[in-house]
């Protein structure tokens, strides 16, 4: 496998890490409004999230790559990869996002 490829058991690990960052997230945000150490963690899930979020869209855009997308009208399963891959990067997005208000957060309490 070239170092540019990416199989289905890479998304795969990297389904598990969002899944486990997800549980983390779950955990800090039942008491997010609690103390700063907890805050914390619910933004370094956050943080987590949004790694594998960015790694899986690559991991999607490697796939759609492959899946032979370069022809006049891609085929259905390049188009949707493609898509899964944008969806991802936007939930990267917004997870970095709401990492970055809790840290502002964060930082007006001190």
């Amino acid at each position: 496998m070239s170092a540019r490829s990416t199989s289905w058991q890479d998304v795969s690990a990297t389904a598990d890490m969002i899944t486990v960052a997800g549980q983390r997230l779950h955990e800090g945000t039942r008491a997010i409004a609690g103390t700063p150490a907890e805050a914390a963690r619910a933004r370094d899930a956050l943080l987590d999230l949004s790694a594998a979020s960015a790694r899986l869209a690559r991991q999607l855009d490697l796939l759609a790559a492959d899946s032979g997308g370069g022809g006049t009208e891609p085929p259905d399963v390049h188009v949707a990869l493609d898509q899964a891959a944008a969806a991802a990067e936007d939930l990267g997005n917004c997870t970095r996002a709401a990492a970055r208000a809790i840290e502002d957060e964060l930082g007006g309490e001190h």
